[in-house]
């Protein structure tokens, strides 16, 4: 019964498909192995750490810091798990505290079955170093139909010395991924 599916993380997509490759497996005694979806009012992670002052504007809302402004693009491993996650994109545009100010491409192909999962993020804290966000699925953008999770999570986004910034996402249904991206628009 398709009404009674829950939409389920890439990585989990492509450990069902390893699965069914592996083992004949039912579809239901798969789905029953699949975490829940978590709420979406969760801890967004905060760590006891000293952030660097927020990139504010007079009017006093953080703002984006020009830094990140770009396409960003790397590999993704699940903390959970271990196993590869797809590659993410992030393309940063110039906005403030509240607004959307990342379209994120999550692309995965493995084991012959390819997907892409969309999704937007609102800048919630902004510093000249770090980013927090707060994902959730893009509807102008359809991701690939019950691949893909739909619950909101916490992003971190964060420099480094290297030029490079390293990502982590809080969303458990997905598998808590991390990554390092680099920027690929010149």
């Amino acid at each position: 019964d398709a009404a009674g599916r829950r939409r389920v993380s890439c990585t989990l997509a492509l450990a069902v498909a390893g699965a069914l490759a592996a083992v004949t497996v039912g579809g239901a005694f798969l789905l029953d192995l699949v975490p829940g979806r978590g709420d979406d009012g969760g801890d967004l992670g905060s760590a006891a750490r000293t952030p660097s002052a927020p990139a504010a504007t007079p009017g006093g809302a953080a703002e984006l810091p020009e830094a990140f402004v770009g396409t960003w693009k790397g590999p993704l491993t699940e903390k959970s798990s271990g196993l590869p996650h797809g590659t993410l994109t992030a393309v940063f545009t110039k906005g403030r505290e509240g607004t959307d100010v990342v379209r994120l491409t999550t692309t995965v192909s493995s084991l012959g079955v390819d997907f892409t999962c969309y999704s937007v993020a609102t800048l919630t804290s902004a510093t000249d170093e770090e980013l927090e966000l707060r994902e959730r699925a893009d509807r102008d953008r359809p991701s690939t139909a019950g691949l893909c999770t739909t619950a909101p999570a916490g992003l971190h986004f964060t420099r480094t010395s290297e030029g490079t910034l390293r990502f982590r996402s809080d969303e458990e249904g997905a598998g808590q991924p991390y990554g390092t991206l680099t920027r690929s628009d010149g």
